[in-house]
């Protein structure tokens, strides 16, 4: 089950690690989704940028041409007054829209800086401002020249130099124009520089995005035929685990904490001829009552427990079962509490049952026997004295039983014994327990318990018993009686051997009469009947 335990964590382990590989598989692709959103948007707003800088250049151009042609219109003394003025006011309009212009492309190249992600786009922008700066000193002298001209017919220097034209060849008029030429040209260069890094920079970052997601795919195909794995491995070892629950010769119970059974495994049907049903009591199949379970559950909390069971076959007879009780202790999600593994052990209780009446059991009479009185005696004196209780130990010996011997064998001896230990056994039954404890000596334990005086009764009929004739050897006729020496405990004895000595002088006392009768044990005994002193027992 450990093995199966692991496979599970492990399992739940691989499952939530695919999780978090499929969300951040998710976060990666949204990342780049997000990312190319955004210098989409970038590029869309650099291209509205460049090109308003770029109609703006354009602008000035125009109207810096279009000064130049008002210029010339204002200077050719064939037109009319009123055209020539209509001429010098667009002439001023044509140079503030000029003027305009370019200070709005500087305004703009200043929104421009966050623009700017490399030496090259930074040196191109430089460039631009550079080029403008430089317009301004050509198209200044060229207004400078103009103005003067219009308001004195001469320029501004005083004379009119050999360069000087209002027409659009001037040389500060073309090198106005180059400059915003340049200036445009290097707009578009800029623009193109800017889209590049970032194309580049995108570039970078969508192969580094690819390659993680490449990873984590990967990663996902590992989990994923581990995960396949991992089930093939636990299918295996439930089919493993099943296979052994089948053919194991021992018997498995898994109940839960009320002892209701949660499995029984299919070993039982050979041996009980049924499997125990999931959802009944264990109780139902079990007889010993010290596997009920409040008693069960108090008794086994940490560690195993032994136990003999008998459970009812479907013959209805009892099998015996040693069986180790544990409780389950599984970070599984199961309810099982207790398991149950038992084996049968019918036939060695059958050898133990025979041992023992071989060992504490006359085997002619089947009655206790000398072993089982000595262990009977030695359980009775060794409690407690408040717990002691008022004993009568006699002992009984039959007056002629050599004689039968001698006259009909010792199979008519064997037959009286075995009759006489019979009707011993149901005399005494509820007062005590006989034994025989020799030949044709035998031995009664007598609780008087709080009723002293019905012992005399007890005697005489335990005397009737003996007294009258027995029928032995198919038929023949057989009479005898018994001598009966009665010790006290613990008036006379606070040991086996002590009550054994003092019963054993009175029924000598017995003997000594005559035989049928009964004698309780008295002091003068002793001195009475010294040669019977460590002699017997």
């Amino acid at each position: 089950m450990a093995g199966f335990t692991e496979a599970k964590t492990t399992r739940k382990l691989i499952i939530m690690f695919a999780a978090i590989t499929i969300l951040l598989i998710g976060v990666s692709i949204g990342s780049l989704l997000y990312l190319n959103h955004t210098i989409n948007r970038f590029s869309a707003t650099l291209y509205e940028d460049i090109n308003r800088n770029t109609g703006l250049i354009r602008n000035a151009e125009r109207d810096l041409n279009q000064a130049s042609i008002a210029l010339q219109m204002v200077l050719n003394p064939s037109l009319p007054e009123a055209q020539r003025s209509e001429f010098r006011r667009e002439f001023d309009n044509n140079l503030m829209g000029t003027e305009q212009n370019v200070e709005d492309i500087r305004l703009k190249l200043d929104s421009m800086e966050p623009y700017q992600r490399g030496k090259k786009s930074e040196k191109l922008l430089a460039d631009i401002r550079q080029e403008l700066a430089g317009f301004e000193g050509p198209f200044g002298e060229w207004r400078a020249d103009a103005q003067a001209l219009l308001l004195t017919g001469r320029p501004k220097s005083g004379e009119v130099p050999e360069n000087f034209s209002s027409a659009p060849d001037s040389v500060q008029l073309k090198q106005a124009l180059l400059n915003l030429n340049r200036s445009e040209e290097l707009l578009g260069s800029y623009a193109e520089q800017v889209i590049a890094d970032f194309q580049s920079r995108k570039s970078s970052v969508f192969a580094l995005y690819s390659l993680i997601l490449f990873m984590l795919v990967l990663l996902i195909i590992y989990l994923g035929r581990r995960i396949l794995s991992l089930q093939t491995e636990m299918r295996e070892e439930q089919a493993l685990y099943q296979l052994i629950g089948e053919t194991m010769s021992d018997f498995i119970l898994l109940t839960d904490a009320n002892g209701l059974i949660l499995y029984a495994s299919p070993s039982h049907f050979a041996a009980f001829g049924y499997i125990p049903q999931k959802g009944d009591p264990l109780s139902l199949y079990i007889r010993e009552p010290e596997i009920a379970w409040a008693k069960l559950k108090s008794v086994v909390q940490a560690t195993p427990k032994m136990a003999e069971l008998r459970m009812r076959s479907s013959e209805g007879h009892w099998i015996w079962l040693e069986t180790r009780v544990s409780p389950v202790k599984s970070s599984l999600p199961i309810p099982a509490r207790f398991m149950l593994v038992s084996r049968e052990i019918t036939q060695r209780k059958q050898y133990e049952e025979r041992l023992h009446k071989l060992a504490f059991y006359d085997h002619l009479t089947s009655i206790p026997n000398r072993a089982h009185f000595k262990m009977y005696m030695e359980n009775l004196i060794s409690h407690p004295d408040d717990r002691r209780q008022k004993l009568a130990l006699a002992l009984l010996d039959c007056d002629r039983f050599k004689q039968l011997n001698d006259t009909l064998g010792h199979l008519a001896g064997d037959e009286f014994l075995q009759l006489l230990s019979s009707e011993l056994q149901q005399a005494v039954k509820g007062l005590g327990q006989a034994f025989r404890i020799g030949g044709d000596e035998f031995a009664v334990v007598l609780h008087l318990g709080s009723a002293p005086e019905k012992m005399d009764e007890i005697l005489d009929r335990l005397l009737q018993l003996f007294n009258k004739s027995w029928s032995v050897n198919n038929g023949s006729s057989f009479r005898t009686s018994a001598s009966i020496g009665v010790a006290l405990y613990p008036q006379h004895g606070k040991t086996i051997n002590e009550l054994l000595r003092a019963a054993d002088l009175a029924m000598y006392r017995s003997k000594s009469h005559g035989g049928n009768e009964a004698n309780l044990y008295v002091k003068g005994m002793d001195e009475e009947y010294p040669e019977q002193e460590d002699t017997r027992h």
